[in-house]
């Protein structure tokens, strides 16, 4: 089984996860709101994050508990409710259910941070002028580009100027959604290039290092478009899914 290594912020060391484990998550928010209450598209990383982390983990064959700190402020940490997380692991519609962990009930946990800078264990800022609303965001560049401009900075790093980011991030949509065009869909890789997926999932046990994780995935790119796209596209596709990009397969607009 692969060793899986995260950052614990209350022992300033990387931790293996082991079976068993519960992961404590610990979002440090700053500037996700604008002043006239417009969500701020850095207000979403966490999420991005938390999902991705989920779902690695659950196909490292992991399973674990993700607790919250007590928004009261008491002893209790708490679970989201199984019938609130869907299948991409993200928080599903509806009222907000959370069901009370004691802490001492808990035998061992991972304390992670998003969006903190654990230099000095504080909040990264955003400049206001780099700043951009989700909603136009989305509307804009569309949910891959923003997907790929959270992940392209490890968690524990300041992002980039947003627009930027959204920029780069649409151009590489457009790359991978070009290259896939060119693929054989539903058919194995070659195995010389499987290599890929194993530095992909290596790179993302290492602490869930997002931006090299996106680097082995366009050397996987680079590599397919040397060899003139007509090959099996399933190990690409593997990669994506992670990101919950695999349906850029699909037409623009089809569902």
């Amino acid at each position: 089984m692969r060793e899986i290594r995260l950052f614990d912020s209350t022992t300033g060391e990387l931790s293996p996860v082991k079976q068993g484990d519960a992961i404590r998550i610990e979002v440090q928010r700053s500037h996700a709101v604008h002043e006239d209450g417009v969500v701020d598209v850095v207000s979403s990383r966490s999420f991005v994050l938390f999902g991705l982390l989920q779902r690695f983990l659950e196909w490292e064959g992991f399973p674990t508990t993700f607790l919250f700190d007590s928004p009261n402020g008491d002893d209790f940490l708490y679970q989201l409710s199984e019938d609130l997380i869907d299948h991409s692991g993200s928080i599903a519609d509806g009222e907000l259910s959370l069901l009370e962990v004691q802490r001492d009930d808990v035998e061992r946990w991972i304390d992670i941070r998003f969006g903190a800078n654990r230099a000095e264990a504080q909040s990264i800022g955003t400049h206001a002028n780099e700043r951009i609303s989700l909603s136009v965001a989305l509307e804009r560049y569309g949910p891959h580009a923003v997907t790929l401009y959270l992940l392209g900075t490890h968690y524990s790093q300041p992002l980039g100027r947003a627009v930027e980011g959204l920029v780069v991030g649409a151009h590489h949509v457009q790359r991978i959604r070009a290259l896939l065009a060119r693929l054989r869909p539903g058919e194995p890789s070659p195995a010389d290039m499987h290599e890929h997926v194993e530095a992909f999932r290596d790179a993302l046990a290492s602490d869930l290092n997002t931006p090299l994780a996106l680097v082995v995935l366009f050397e996987w790119l680079l590599e397919a478009e040397r060899r003139g796209g007509d090959l099996g596209d399933e190990d690409l596709r593997m990669m994506l899914e992670m990101f919950e990009l695999h349906d850029l397969a699909l037409p623009v607009g089809a569902t």
